[in-house]
């Protein structure tokens, strides 16, 4: 199985209090992975190092294989994308906000339209095309972001918290997403969660976490 993550030794901390101190952690290419753990537990700080939003202050952190380091940041961030809990979402339509990404990596506008209505179409809101994101629910805002994600066609798709503020259809329907993400061509997902209750029937392999550790289930 293809490994796309490995961290060796790692630690990150915010005003020098550790939050994240793993020795050894190894995530596969191809499938979904659950981390989950308490709020605090460092979940939200481990997808941002992931994405290369946020650097190891020690240790290493490869993706497949390679070392990501202070020259390589900006070519990795365009082949991983983090989908936040609380999105934001920038003034104008949700189109708009769909197909900025897109035109900071200079997609052609009408490519750029393409994906990002495809994207849409996929999350299931293409009809809140032209809606003013002011506009729109906690839930809808998440889809939004989904889709602004989806369309930059990513290699990994990182979501932190993704079923907050989800319905139980929409939930479904994410799940759903996730799942032919993951088995599309070198795609993988990784999600966060506080509980496992989406974590069992989704989740290919599951990370746990408490206080910046990886820890066995039996322990968490």
């Amino acid at each position: 199985m293809t490994m796309l993550y490995h961290l060796n030794q790692l630690q990150f901390a915010y005003a020098k209090k550790t939050v994240l101190e793993i020795e050894q952690l190894e995530i596969s290419a191809n499938n979904v992975t659950a981390l989950l753990g308490n709020n605090g537990a460092g979940k939200s700080t481990l997808l941002k190092l992931l994405a290369f939003l946020e650097s190891p202050q020690q240790g290493q952190l490869l993706f497949k294989g390679k070392n990501s380091n202070t020259s390589s940041l900006l070519s990795l961030r365009k082949r991983v994308v983090l989908v936040a809990q609380k999105p934001y979402l920038l003034k104008g339509t949700v189109l708009d906000n769909v197909l900025l990404g897109l035109k900071f990596r200079s997609i052609p506008y009408q490519q750029a339209k393409k994906q990002a209505n495809e994207a849409l179409e996929q999350v299931g809101i293409a009809s809140f095309s032209s809606r003013h994101v002011a506009k729109l629910s906690g839930g809808e805002a998440q889809k939004v972001a989904l889709a602004r994600a989806l369309a930059l066609k990513p290699e990994v798709l990182l979501l932190d918290e993704p079923f907050t503020h989800l319905d139980q259809e929409s939930i479904k329907h994410l799940s759903h997403i996730m799942t032919h993400f993951s088995q599309s061509d070198s795609q993988s997902v990784i999600f966060s969660a506080h509980d496992g209750l989406h974590v069992t029937t989704l989740a290919e392999k599951t990370i746990f976490l408490r206080s910046g550790h990886c820890v066995d289930a039996g322990l968490f």
